[in-house]
């Protein structure tokens, strides 16, 4: 797995979206993951449509008696992304932390500017 940002996991109903289908390996229903995720039905629809363009979550439509029904699930090419977007964002977490921690830990010369050491900004 490579870490690595993915574009269309980042916006946050979509990384919310994924993080919730990777929590399991089942299928888990329209009502169930818009609830979880906290917004509407055309929203669900329409970022649900993304994903699965892209082969990141797989969609199965069917029926319990009469009333139609849709689940969703991570595909194996989701579950990647997911797990590099996050390992991702974790080495940018803690970037940030050792960023931080430098700069309460600096000398009174702080003002001063410093050469930018950050892998994940490709600096060298």
């Amino acid at each position: 797995m490579t870490a690595k940002p993915d574009p269309l996991i980042h916006p946050i109903v979509r990384l919310s979206i994924c993080g919730l289908l990777a929590a399991g390996a089942d299928w888990v229903e329209f009502a169930a993951l818009r609830d979880a995720a906290g917004i509407s039905d055309s929203v669900l629809s329409k970022q649900s449509r993304v994903l699965e363009d892209a082969g990141y979550v797989e969609v199965r439509k069917g029926a319990i008696g009469r009333r139609p029904r849709t689940w969703f699930r991570l595909t194996a090419q989701g579950r990647q992304a997911v797990a590099g977007h996050l390992a991702w964002l974790a080495q940018l977490e803690e970037s940030f932390s050792a960023i931080t921690r430098q700069a309460t830990s600096l000398p009174a010369d702080r003002d001063q500017p410093r050469p930018a050491s950050n892998p994940l900004l490709g600096s060298s």
